[in-house]
């Protein structure tokens, strides 16, 4: 048997990501959409909506361009349940931070000392120990990608 590899939780094609709001509080970090979309499985009317990401452990953006004045142009809002994925993103943005920082060339890093900020993981560490606590969510867009990984999430209905 098949397992399911994501699943499509909103239906936000023709929709607009109107608002991004991020506000990083540790463990009680949250993220939120404010969009706008059709609602196909309902009426067909314009529905607005914010979806709140709570417990945010980490957050990607893969984005090439904005491609409208009015939001960036949606397509689906998924989940994915690939733990893989889950650990991939949260290697992925570990290691950018890494690269981020010693592009400049200014940072005195030492790659073999455990205790330089950019090799400490215990957090990395920690995230990965409870992988299963959180869930990861991806934003499609035309332009690009936007990845949540929450504990949870809820939609709010305007």
């Amino acid at each position: 048997m098949k397992s399911e590899k994501s699943k499509l939780l909103i239906k936000t094609f023709d929709g607009s990501l109107l608002n991004l709001k991020i506000n990083p509080k540790c463990l009680n970090s949250s993220v939120e959409f404010s969009i706008k979309y059709y609602d196909y499985d309902g009426d067909k009317s314009l529905k607005k909506a914010k979806i709140v990401f709570k417990k945010v452990v980490s957050v990607d953006f893969e984005i090439n361009y904005f491609d409208n004045f009015i939001g960036a142009e949606l397509f689906g809002f998924y989940e994915i349940f690939d733990s893989e994925k889950k650990k991939q993103m949260i290697e992925k943005v570990f290691s950018n931070r890494l690269e981020g920082y010693l592009y400049h060339g200014d940072y005195d890093y030492d790659a073999n000392e455990q205790h330089d900020m950019l090799n400490w993981r215990e957090p990395v560490d920690s995230i990965m120990l409870e992988l299963e606590k959180y869930r990861l969510f991806q934003q499609q867009t035309q332009g690009g990608i936007y990845y949540v990984l929450a504990a949870e999430y809820d939609v709010i209905a305007k």
